[in-house]
């Protein structure tokens, strides 16, 4: 679970770092091509987290013999992503 809630974490600062970097996009078109890679990167960095996510979760299924109860929560991303 704490697993959950780190990637959650993971997920409002790459929500929060896209609605930024379009903004600097939107003000000052120069800044595309290098807020574009960091849109890049900040979405590579993001999908670790959700790998990270699903070995936790195959790790807690090899020990428990049970998948984790509930359902992991995904993160509402723009519709960009």
């Amino acid at each position: 679970m704490t697993t959950w809630k780190r990637d959650e974490e993971v997920d409002e600062i790459y929500i929060s770092l896209f609605r930024e970097l379009v903004t600097y996009m939107m003000e000052d078109p120069r800044t595309i091509t290098a807020c574009t890679h960091l849109m890049f990167m900040a979405k590579n960095i993001e999908r670790i987290g959700d790998h990270v996510t699903n070995i936790a979760e195959s790790i807690h299924f090899l020990i428990e013999g049970t998948p984790l109860r509930g359902r992991w929560p995904r993160g509402n991303f723009p519709a960009s992503t």
